[in-house]
């Protein structure tokens, strides 16, 4: 109790001492010129504080620290990995571009040859046609023994 006292004082005094240091003017230095005056600093630990090397709010935040480091780890895992999906679906995509423009390509081409052999089929089958109606007019009997003649010509 008697410890308790005595650091209770000291507080005291100590803030004491720092209102009247702030009260005067910054001209009188204190001790400047007396070899008597001595100036020291208390230092005071809070009393909740554990006497420990390393108080529970460092260790705190020392953990904190490291989960954000691991966090951050797995963040670059996770970016790093979603790069390289882009960049397949950017080579998949473009596979896919070459292909259909390949295969459109061959299409315009085949088409291309289906519609030069339906013109010749339909000017083959015009050809026939006229010469199936020459020769069907060659067939038929003619009266006229001149127009056998007109048509030789």
């Amino acid at each position: 109790m008697e410890t308790e006292e005595i650091y209770m004082n000291q507080v005291k005094m100590q803030a004491a001492a720092f209102k009247d240091k702030k009260r005067r003017s910054p001209d009188n230095k204190e001790g400047a010129d007396d070899p008597a005056y001595e100036n020291f600093t208390l230092t005071f630990r809070n009393r909740d504080q554990p006497k420990g090397s390393h108080s529970p709010a460092k260790n705190k935040d020392s953990e904190m620290s490291q989960e954000l480091l691991n966090l951050k780890g797995e963040l670059q895992n996770v970016s790093l990995s979603a790069q390289g999906c882009l960049e397949l679906q950017k080579e998949a995509w473009s596979t896919l571009n070459q292909s259909t423009r390949m295969a459109v390509q061959g299409i315009n081409t085949l088409k291309n040859k289906v519609q030069e052999q339906s013109q010749k089929l339909l000017r083959a089958i015009s050809e026939t046609r006229a010469k199936l109606d020459e020769i069907e007019l060659l067939k038929m009997p003619n009266p006229n023994p001149s127009s056998k003649s007109m048509r030789r010509r």
